[in-house]
Formats: C-alpha cells, structure tokens, sequence
C-alpha cells in the first residue's frame, strides 16, 4: 500500500496487482471448474461401468440360481415322487452345502408347512407365517425376488414343486450377495484411489500451469501497468495545480489514445486557466473600483436624502401655513360678502330715503304754492287778512327753506347714493379678487400639499435606493473578497510562463 503525504491520496491495490489477481482467479476458477468437470465425469463414468458391472453379477448369479433351482427341483419332485424323503432331504442339503452363493435353502408344502429349512432346522414340521412368506407360497410360476435380511443383500429364487400336474409346494434358494459387495466395495475403493489420483495429478498440472499462467501475467499486466502509472503521476500533478507535466507512452493503441487525450486536455486547461487568472485578477480591481464607486455614490445618496428630507420638512411647513392662509382667506371672503350683502342694504335704504325727500319736496312745493294763493288772499282780505299774510308768508319762508334743504338734501343722497354704488362696485371687484385669491391659494395649498407628499416619498424612495447601494455595497464587498480569493486560489495553479 502507498500513502502520498503532499495529497493525502491512498493506493491500496495498484492496478498492476488487480489485474493479476484478477486473471489469475479468473484462470484458477477456470481451471477449477475444467479440473472439476473432468474428475466428475470420470468418476461418473467408472461408477456407471461399476453399475453395469454389478448389475452384470447378479444377472449371471440370477441364471445361475434358475438353473441350480431348476435341476435341484427336478430332484425333489423325484424323491417325494418315490417318497425318498431322507434322500430328498441329503440332497437338498448336500447341494446347498456345495453352493457357496446359497445361503440356505427351504422345501415347504403347499399348506405352508416347513419340510426343510437348511439354516434354522428346527423350524421344521412348522408353519411359516408373514407377507413374505405367504407370497412366496402362492407363486405357481419361478419368481426372483431382491432384499436385505439382517442387513445383508439376498436374492431368493422361488419355484414351485409339483408331483405330476399336482402342485406339491415351493422350493426357495435364498443366494447371498455377500461376496458380490465385497467385491462391489473393492470396486468403490478403486474408484476412489484412482480419483484421487486424477486430483492430484489436475493439481500439479494446474499449479504448473497457473505458474505459467502467473508469470505471463505479470508480464502483460507491467506492460499494461506502466502507462497508466506514468498517467496516474501526471493526474497528481494535475491535482495539485500543476499544468506543466505530460505524458508520452510511444503507445498506439487505447493507453496512448488516452495519454495524447489527457495532453491535450491539460493544455486546453492550462489556456483556460491562464485566462482565468487574469479574468479573475481583472474582477477583482474592477470589483475593488465598483466598491470604491458605490461608497462615494452611498455619500452622496445620504446628503441627497438629507437635502430631501429638509424639503420635505419645509414643505409640511409650507403646507401647513397654507392651509392657515387658506382658512384666514376663506373668512375674508366671507366678510367680503356680509359687507357686499350690507353695502346692497345701505343703497336700498339710500334709495327710500330719496324717494322720501322728493315727497317731503313735493310737499314743500305744494305748500309754498298754498301760502301763495293763502298771501294772494289775505291781500284781498286786507287788513283782516293782513295776520293770515304774515303767517301765510312763514309758511311760505318755511316752505321754501324746506325745499331747500330738500334739495340739498337730495344732492347729498344722491351723492351718497352714488359713492355708495361705486364703493359696491369696488367691494364687488374686491370680492372677485378674494374668490381669485382663494381659488389660487387653494391650488396653492394643493400644489404645495403634492409638492410636500412627493417630498415624503422621494425621502422614502431615496431611503430605499440607499439602503439597496448598502446591500450592493455590502454584495460588491463579497465580492471583492471572493475576488481576492479567487485570483490566491487560482495562483495555486502552474502554467508556465505568459501570466
């Protein structure tokens, strides 16, 4: 295992090492199986040859049986035939005695009844009971019969006895297969050494083999290996920032397309690199320079909102005397108007008072034109009317001073009167000038009220657009830092000269 200290990257398994391990288990599996299969089959075959070996034995023990039972019961039907039962008997045992393969034999009537029973004779002259022995004591034809008694494989052939066409009984030769296993045990054994054998001998070959094998790999994987070990020191200059490192394996096949590959993407990154650095050394003084622009902007943002807010604060004071003006206005014209409804009422009266002068003038007229005719005849009257003269003649005086001062009167009406219509005049012109002066400052105090709401919110969107060139300052800070990070991280990198 190699441990690099400057990256900190660790190689456990070396490529080298895993494709030769890799082939090389692959290539013992293989042998492994191939190995395997032949032994298998092998094996398969000397047991199929063992099997129809035994099956063989017992075929020919099989025909032998038939036979020895076919001959042995032509004796027996002989002897019960002459009723030589003790000869019968001598000769059932003497045939078995020389018949190795027979285990013991027994002669039965056909009620069951045991006539020879050449293991056990004290069975004799007893009934045999069970399946087996039911069965075998209806056979009417030979029958063959295979199984284990006492853990031992028997065959028993079983072949009728008949006196004449009379069936008499059964004759049954139980053959042993004991010395048949013995053999088929010694045929097992053989199998097995001669796979043991075939195993050893795969495996030395295999061994011998896989040597080779071995060899030849790592052969092959050190040619395919250092290449890659040549590209692998290249990518660790890479990773640390180190663009100046290729690689030349005189390779044309897929190793040497990847090494050409990896050359030119080292120089394509290294011309992007380049770049970089002075894209990022030109971001960080152009980011430095906006830094510098939006503090001055931000100063002059905050004595511009200063100017505002002032404005603001004179024009609420604007408005707000406006609206004095406009209220102390408002009361003018409505004095204006009790004056221009009084000065209406003054030339009305003016007017009955004219009226009545010229009455009182009349009157005057008319009693001057009595004391007259009255003077006129007291005359007449003479001396008796000579008083009635006198008074008719104050009368008359009277009359006269009267008209006079109602003509006078009348001139200082009518001059009043007059004065009074050119001073209605004037307070009506007055009044017109005061409904112009009040439409103005109306619209006056309306200009000012707008002028005083578009001061609040210039004041408030100045705030805003100063609190944004904050957060932009405080945005072109982070980027003047990234900046600075940027072109110290990218100074890590070594492309050569022309940076």
């Amino acid at each position: 295992m190699k441990r690099n200290t400057k990256d900190k990257t660790i190689v456990s398994w070396s490529i080298k090492w895993k494709l030769m391990t890799t082939i090389t288990l692959l290539m013992l599996s293989l042998l492994l199986i191939l190995t395997y299969s032949q032994i298998s089959s092998q094996k398969r075959l000397m047991e199929s040859e063992l099997d129809k070996r035994i099956a063989l034995m017992k075929e020919n023990l099989t025909e032998r049986g038939k036979n020895f039972i076919i001959h042995l019961s032509e004796q027996t039907e002989k002897n019960i035939a002459s009723f030589n039962f003790s000869g019968l008997i001598e000769d059932v045992k003497r045939n078995v005695e020389n018949n190795k393969e027979i285990k013991y034999a027994i002669l039965a009537d056909s009620s069951g009844t045991v006539f020879i029973h050449t293991l056990k004779p004290d069975l004799a002259q007893t009934r045999l009971t069970g399946e087996k022995n039911k069965e075998a004591m209806g056979r009417t034809v030979m029958a063959v019969t295979e199984y284990k008694e006492a853990n031992e494989s028997v065959i028993e052939i079983a072949n009728p006895v008949q006196i004449s066409t009379t069936p008499w009984g059964v004759l049954r030769l139980v053959f042993t297969l004991k010395h048949l296993d013995t053999e088929i045990e010694g045929s097992r054994q053989q199998i097995k050494k001669e796979t043991g054998r075939m195993i050893r001998k795969a495996s030395l070959t295999s061994l011998g083999f896989m040597v080779i094998c071995v060899i030849i790999v790592l052969i092959l994987s050190t040619k395919f290996s250092t290449p890659l070990i040549h590209l692998t020191h290249s990518a660790r200059h890479l990773s640390r920032g180190d663009f100046t490192q290729t690689v030349d394996t005189g390779q044309k096949d897929e190793i040497g397309v990847l090494a050409k590959a990896m050359n030119k993407m080292v120089r394509n990154l290294s011309e992007i690199i380049r770049k970089n650095i002075l894209t990022s050394k030109t971001l960080s003084e152009g980011t430095w320079d906006q830094r510098a622009s939006l503090e001055k902007t931000s100063s002059l943002l905050e004595e511009i909102s200063s100017m505002i807010g002032k404005n603001a604060d004179s024009a609420n004071r604007a408005d707000n005397f406006m609206k004095e003006v406009n209220q102390v206005v408002s009361k003018a014209n409505e004095s204006m108007t009790h004056l221009i409804i009084s000065m209406n009422d003054i030339s009305g009266a003016s007017k009955e008072t004219f009226k009545i002068i010229k009455t009182i003038d009349e009157i005057a007229f008319q009693t001057r034109m009595l004391a007259l005719n009255a003077s006129v005849e007291a005359a007449r009257a003479g001396e008796a009317g000579l008083e009635f003269a006198v008074v008719a003649n104050e009368v008359g005086n009277l009359a006269t001073r009267s008209a006079e001062a109602a003509k006078n009167t009348t001139y200082l009406i009518e001059d009043t009167v007059r004065k009074i219509n050119e001073g209605l005049e004037f307070v009506t012109r007055t009044n017109e000038s005061f409904k112009e002066v009040v439409a103005s400052a109306a619209k006056v105090a309306a200009l000012v009220s707008e002028i005083s709401g578009s001061s609040s919110e210039q004041n408030k969107r100045i705030g805003q657009i100063n609190k944004a060139v904050a957060q932009m300052s405080t945005v072109v800070r982070r980027n003047a830092a990234s900046a600075e990070e940027l072109a110290s991280s990218m100074s890590i990198f070594k492309v050569g000269k022309g940076v």
